[in-house]
């Protein structure tokens, strides 16, 4: 390993906070419902926008000769961003009660989560690892 491992190592950590930060923004606000849009993607005047739930996917990131130099988080739309759900009451319901509730499985949410939880602890083993191994070989020539 050398300090380009750390590097990488961190990268990884960093994408899974922002895996984890988008998981929880999807469960916060999987009641956030709104009106169903129009076929071209807009609601009338005066009602709320349905919650847009994201979905994250890593890519590696690799220099001019192919080794790896870390990973970068991708944000996508969830297709489809909303499903129909019942609500007559609500100011946003069309004429047959629907609203458009964001498309959060709050299962695949919580999965994700422990996911991005034991990644981020394995990437910090990673870090610690070579942060001893440069500490042994400092006091070996030392």
């Amino acid at each position: 390993m050398s300090i380009s491992s750390i590097g990488t190592a961190l990268s990884g950590a960093l994408a899974q906070t922002q895996r984890l930060a988008n998981s929880a923004n999807n469960v916060a606000n999987q009641r956030s419902t709104g009106a169903i849009p129009a076929a071209d993607g807009t609601v009338q005047p005066g009602q709320t926008e349905a919650f847009q739930p994201q979905n994250l996917s890593q890519t590696a990131v690799t220099g001019p000769n192919g080794q790896g130099q870390g990973t970068r988080v991708v944000a996508r739309p969830t297709t489809p961003a909303y499903i129909p759900e019942y609500q007559p009451d609500s100011t946003d319901a069309n004429e047959q009660g629907l609203v458009a509730a964001p498309n959060v499985d709050p299962v695949t949410e919580r999965v994700d989560q422990i996911s991005s939880l034991r990644a981020f602890q394995a990437n910090l083993a990673t870090i610690r690892a070579q942060d001893e191994l440069e500490r042994s070989a400092i006091d070996a020539l030392a």
